[in-house]
């Protein structure tokens, strides 16, 4: 057995957490469009499945726990055949809406990572989908969050849809064993905790007396994030989930001050604060949002991820649309900067923790976050970018456009979810009627708002 097949603290605690009822799987999907050509059948798409399976075999594997959390789970091949990964959904011919209320439901499920880490659902047919010019195929991939997240989405794309033949590598995803003995794994474990032990010891003292020193400097993010004023986002979200997709089509070229992430976010603080007006009567100064952000310094070694996040204030007090964009960007950047250095020392640290420590620490930051007085965000916003560099393709048939949905969490209530492929974008959002029971509404601030952002920031386009 390699220590290499073991599946990493951050990638394990997406599993763990899930044992616990708390569901935090990503959703993503493609739309194809044929035209005024035949869909591809259910054999056609199988057999596209198939023929590119050694090109993403690395994705192939599931979450096997050591007893006892004595030693870290690992990665063990998963040989489940293609056929067995697709579902080809029998309600051929949904409408647009339909399918985003199947979507709502695939998004609440959580998959098992211990019987397979990733499945296709296929739905064909799909009447009036964004933008086709005729029924749509559209692909669901449903993958554990151990296994998926904003880093691989590329490769993904990549290993799916692209025009390679070259077996895809995913960052961050360790090699696989073909099976595990329990015992031995046991055993081993057992024999590594004492070293493991003092090590991650060493490792507490270490980030507890470099806080303190931190904080002693009066260096910029070394405090906690702060509470801010509660609103309707910042409930239980329950259960059920809302999908909204909504496609906003080529941004062109922006000013050098507002980068993409910036109009999204712009656009969501504009769009928040006619929502919370109209429902609450107010907005609260405090508007804030959390981003998720790539640690491209964090080594592969510290699994699939690597990601950390930052707080971004909206700036709902500034009127005039440009200035309040400009405020998001300078936020954007300022936060950033200290939060990824932050970023890859909690990724490093939580890489030592020993495997027996691991769901008693997730535990205890369950607890933590149930006693918060006072909510740290009110939205959340995660923004890839797949670059156009080939044609993706179905069985030959074109790819209109691909999203997901990041999953919701007590805090994220109200996650939106931007892709581009190029300057192609598409916004999802997903939330739960609990949270935003009106979330059409929501839909419609949403689309005008960035009408409105876009004039503003790019004027005489």
């Amino acid at each position: 057995m390699s220590l290499t097949s073991q599946v990493q603290p951050i990638d394990a605690a997406y599993v763990l957490d899930a044992d616990r009822g708390h569901h935090l799987d990503p959703l993503n999907f493609w739309v194809f469009d044929s035209g005024v050509g035949t869909p591809p059948t259910a054999a056609e798409i199988t057999e596209h499945f198939r023929r590119r399976a050694p090109i993403y075999a690395e994705l192939n594997r599931r979450f096997v726990a050591v007893p006892g959390h004595l030693d870290h789970a690992y990665w063990v091949a998963d040989d489940l055949p293609v056929e067995q990964r697709i579902l080809h959904d029998e309600r051929v011919g949904l409408d647009w809406p339909a399918l985003l209320d199947v979507l709502e439901d695939l998004a609440a499920d959580s998959l098992d990572a211990r019987e397979t880490a990733w499945r296709l659902d296929i739905f064909h047919g799909v009447r009036d989908a964004p933008g086709a010019t005729g029924p749509a195929t559209v692909v669901v991939f449903r993958g554990n969050h151990s296994l998926i997240s904003g880093p691989i989405v590329h490769p993904l794309w990549e290993a799916f849809y692209g025009q390679g033949t070259e077996p895809v590598h995913f960052p961050g995803l360790g090699p696989v064993e073909p099976r595990l003995n329990p015992v031995l794994a046991a055993a081993r474990g057992l024999a590594r905790a004492p070293r493991a032990t003092i090590r991650y010891v060493r490792t507490i003292r270490a980030a507890v007396r470099d806080a303190k020193q931190a904080q002693t400097a009066g260096a910029a993010g070394s405090a906690p994030a702060p509470e801010i004023t509660s609103t309707r986002l910042n409930r239980d979200p329950g259960d059920r989930r809302t999908v909204l997709v909504l496609r906003l089509g080529r941004v062109g070229s922006l000013p050098r001050n507002v980068t993409v992430t910036a109009l999204a976010l712009t656009t969501i603080s504009l769009a928040l604060q006619r929502y919370l007006t109209e429902t609450e009567g107010r907005c609260p100064q405090d508007l804030t949002a959390f981003v998720t952000l790539a640690v491209g310094a964090a080594p592969e070694s510290l699994g699939i991820n690597r990601i950390g996040w930052t707080n971004v204030l909206l700036h709902p007090g500034v009127d005039a649309i440009p200035e309040r964009a400009a405020a998001v960007q300078a936020s954007l950047i300022e936060s950033r900067e200290t939060a990824t250095a932050a970023s890859l020392r909690r990724l490093t640290d939580a890489a030592s923790i020993p495997s027996f420590v691991l769901p008693r620490e997730l535990a205890a930051s369950r607890r933590r976050l149930d006693a918060r007085p006072a909510p740290r965000m009110h939205t959340a916003l995660t923004s890839i970018r797949v670059k156009n560099t080939t044609p993706w393709a179905l069985a030959a048939r074109p790819l209109l456009f691909g999203a997901g949905c990041p999953p919701l969490t007590s805090e994220a209530t109200l996650i939106h979810g931007l892709f581009g492929l190029g300057d192609d974008l598409t916004l999802t959002v997903i939330t739960s009627p609990d949270v935003m029971p009106d979330a059409q509404r929501y839909a419609t601030l949403l689309e005008e708002a960035f009408a409105d952002v876009l004039e503003e920031v790019r004027p005489g386009v």
